[in-house]
């Protein structure tokens, strides 16, 4: 086995790690504002933190389709 096999095998461990991290944090964020707010601001902030999960979600499963 070569040594770098194991090492981005840790690597990409840590960046599937990252970002589930990453989803959940912002998940939480948009639970937290809710979906019920009337003001355009807030309509923008939560299209723009669910575009950043889907976002994370396709680098996810890109990732795991390569390991």
């Amino acid at each position: 086995m070569c040594p770098t096999s194991g090492s981005r095998s840790s690597s990409a461990k840590e960046m599937e790690l990252k970002l589930v991290e990453e989803i959940a944090i912002l998940q939480r964020r948009l639970e937290l504002m809710g979906m019920d707010g009337d003001c355009a601001y807030e309509h923008a902030i939560s299209r723009l933190y669910q575009a950043m999960v889907e976002d994370r979600k396709q680098q996810l499963t890109a990732l795991q389709i390569t390991m």
